[in-house]
This record gives C-alpha cells, structure tokens and sequence, in this order.
C-alpha cells in the first residue's frame, strides 16, 4: 500500500498594495538593508524577516524581491529564483531589478546585456 503525503501549500508570491503602509515601509527597509549589506549572516536575516512580513514561504534561495517591470506599476513579490523572471537592471548590489513572471509574458523589458 503506497501512502500519498500533499505537499505543503507554499505562497508564492504576495501582493505589495494588499500589505498596510506600515508594512510596506518596514518592508522596503529591510530588502534596502539587505541589498546593500555585505555579511551573509545579517543578509540572510534580513531576507528571512522580509519574507515573514510579506507572508511569503521562505524560498529555497532565500531572496524575494518586488516587481521591476518598467513598463508597468506592478506589485506582486516574489521568489528570485521563481521560473520565468527577467531581468531589468543589475548592479553591484545583492538583488538585481527582476521582472514578474506576468509582466515578462504581456510586455517583457529588454534583457540588459
């Protein structure tokens, strides 16, 4: 007799506008902290506590990021590592500019060479 286990329901992505403008703030600061901070340890921490407050599952990776699309306002957050994703702008930060997988389907940003 085989046994099925239902794997755990993950968030995948959450919605920036759903979240109070507190959170938003509080969330803002802590992807800024944590893309420009140097020390893996307080990087991680901070990502852990950006994906609690955005009530996401903590992605495998442990980055999240908001939605760059430059085409559109576009809210959603999201895992980095997610399928699909393109990227807008990268820089010698942490966390490059990603585009949703929705905004990379209706209007994709042209990949940065």
């Amino acid at each position: 007799m085989s046994v099925y286990s239902p794997a755990r329901p993950q968030n995948q992505t959450a919605d920036y506008n759903q979240l109070g403008t507190h959170t938003q703030a509080l969330l803002d600061h802590l992807l800024a902290q944590a893309d420009n901070t140097v020390d893996a340890t307080e990087y991680r921490t901070l990502m852990e506590m950006a994906t609690h407050l955005a009530g996401l599952t903590l992605p495998k990776g442990h980055d999240i990021a908001k939605c760059a699309c430059p085409k559109c306002y576009c809210s959603r957050i999201f895992d980095t590592a997610a399928p699909g994703l393109t990227v807008v702008e990268t820089s010698e930060y942490n966390l490059p500019l990603l585009q949703c997988q929705d905004c990379t389907d209706q209007h994709p940003a042209p990949i940065e060479d």
